[in-house]
């Protein structure tokens, strides 16, 4: 059972509260895999760019630096991503490792499972009646 949100006049708390439940949810359907929703979007990110240094990662994820190199810590010792700068290099270089991959490919399809999960509960068409709502508050 998720953080009730209904117990509150407040549209902050219950969005937080709101985010925090789904964020609970994709956590718990990519335990198996032992990553977390945001480590699955970090690995995401890099498998999509291929190599990067942290701060093309960070543009992509949208996501500061400091916050980043946090996030990324458990990632490198679990030996999921491997950064392979030259020696006395400034910029990271991250890649997947083997081990990376295969755990991304796990977590992969548990996400689409949590996606088909959130679809088959919401509805699509609410779905996307939802993120157009919340493109509003991009300007605020």
């Amino acid at each position: 059972m998720g953080k009730c949100i209904d117990n509150t006049g407040c549209h902050c708390l219950k969005m937080r509260r709101s985010a925090e439940n789904v964020i609970n949810f994709y956590d718990t359907v990519l335990m198996p895999s032992g990553l977390t929703s945001r480590q699955y979007s970090l690995l995401f990110a890099i498998n999509r760019l291929g190599t990067c240094n942290v701060r093309e990662l960070a543009q992509y994820t949208l996501l500061d630096r400091s916050t980043l190199a946090r996030s990324l810590k458990p990632l490198l010792q679990a030996g999921y991503i491997e950064d392979k700068k030259n020696a006395g290099a400034r910029d990271s270089v991250l890649v997947l490792t083997s081990k990376g991959e295969k755990n991304y490919q796990q977590a992969a399809a548990l996400w689409h499972s949590a996606q088909r999960q959130i679809e088959n509960k919401v509805g699509r068409e609410n779905l996307a009646e939802l993120e157009r709502l919340l493109l509003l508050f991009q300007d605020l």
